[in-house]
């Protein structure tokens, strides 16, 4: 009977199989353009590529390559501080000059070492007169190190191409600190590498006895997370250890026995940027822990968590009608256009998949069809055979229990 079953929820899990529909945005020209995967596509796909594919408006194959960009820890900007202005006892502010308008959505400050901790604003500007706001009443503390004279912090905005850029630092309760340099970092291009992940819920807790901070994330359905980056405003120093766990469960003795898998380990360090790439992890939900020991908690004020920008590469048609299909029916492809020596680093035209729906498959594939090939006269079959086993089971039970 347990066979019987299972082969029944088999049948039920095949009959409501569904696959999932965008619209991929046209394109203005002929030629190889990048399409950039959404957070909810990857998730769609249950991080399998292997379930993509691009279809034409004649319902034709459209081959395609998978890119993801690398990132280089060396490459860095330097934006000169363009003016600095200084109201004695008020504030201390410096502008940086953005000449080729490029989008950005955070730059790292490096300041001569000062114990003292910070409330600030941001602004942007394209003429130098008229500002308008980014970031408001913000504060950074742990502005020293012991092993040199300066430290460098993340300041994060959210992402414009104003010409310029104003950072000003209330100097009321402190004296002025002082700015050394304005740098970006290649692997800081948020706007072109990493999708901030949204709608995702952090429960946080302490537990007394064990000294620890835990935050649960947790999404509606799995998501590919790359990196995190924390926000941390207090103490002015600290080294904590931090773990991520996640729930798994193992079979022992004909019974599933949940426990926590250690996935990551890393330190949270007051002198450093506290952002931190994952390998890969696809999950719906993880805990974070952080060891206090015998220290007060960490304030912090954010947690974000980013994925990879992946595209897939594919040679367009201007104006043609594009659909990406993803279903966990499919295999992997097998397309010659990533060997066929196209150059996978090119700056390529962007576009974009819109409105995934998820689309009923055997709802389709009932059209038009007859009474004996639908899954109602399956599911009749299958009743009936469960009915006439359930009886021969019965009848042989009572024909043992007389010859006893």
């Amino acid at each position: 009977m347990k066979k019987i079953v299972s082969l029944i929820l088999l049948v039920s899990l095949y009959a409501s199989a569904q696959e999932y529909k965008g619209n991929i945005e046209s394109v203005n020209l002929n030629g190889l353009h990048k399409i950039a995967l959404t957070p909810e596509a990857i998730s769609d796909a249950n991080n399998s590529f292997s379930r993509f594919r691009i279809y034409d408006s004649q319902n034709s194959e459209v081959p395609f390559a998978i890119y993801e960009e690398n990132l280089s820890e060396s490459n860095q900007k330097n934006f000169p501080i363009f003016q600095k202005n200084v109201i004695d006892t008020v504030s201390t502010s410096i502008i940086i000059l953005n000449e080729n308008k490029q989008n950005l959505d955070g730059l790292y400050l490096k300041n001569a070492n000062t114990n003292v901790s910070k409330q600030y604003n941001i602004y942007g500007s394209n003429d130098e007169k008229k500002w308008f706001g980014l970031v408001n009443n913000q504060s950074v503390s742990g502005l020293s190190t012991e092993n040199g004279t300066w430290v460098e912090r993340l300041f994060s905005f959210p992402v414009n191409d104003y010409k310029f850029l104003k950072f000003e630092f209330l100097d009321k309760k402190s004296l002025p600190i002082n700015i050394l340099e304005v740098n970006l970092y290649a692997n800081h291009k948020l706007e072109k590498e990493f999708i901030e992940l949204k709608n995702c819920s952090q429960e946080r807790s302490f537990n007394k006895e064990t000294k620890q901070t835990e935050i649960v994330f947790t999404f509606d359905k799995p998501q590919l997370i790359n990196k995190l980056r924390f926000d941390i405003s207090a103490p002015n120093f600290y080294l904590r250890e931090a773990v991520i766990l996640l729930e798994k469960t193992k079979r022992r003795k004909k019974r599933n026995i949940s426990y926590q898998e250690n996935y990551m380990s890393f330190e949270l360090n007051s002198k450093n940027v506290n952002q931190f790439n994952i390998r890969n992890l696809f999950t719906k939900s993880f805990t974070l822990v952080i060891d206090n020991h015998d220290n007060p908690e960490l304030t912090l004020n954010s947690i974000q968590l980013f994925q990879n920008q992946t595209y897939l590469i594919a040679d367009l048609k201007q104006n043609e009608i594009y659909s990406l299909i993803i279903d966990s029916k499919f295999k992997e492809p097998n397309y010659d256009l990533a060997l066929s020596g196209i150059d996978l680093n090119k700056n390529y035209p962007t576009t974009q998949v819109l409105n995934i729906a998820k689309i009923k498959t055997q709802a389709k594939e009932e059209v038009n069809k007859s009474f004996w090939q639908t899954s109602a006269f399956m599911w009749i079959c299958i009743i009936l055979a469960v009915i006439t086993l359930g009886f021969f089971s019965v009848s042989m039970i009572k024909d043992l229990g007389k010859e006893k």
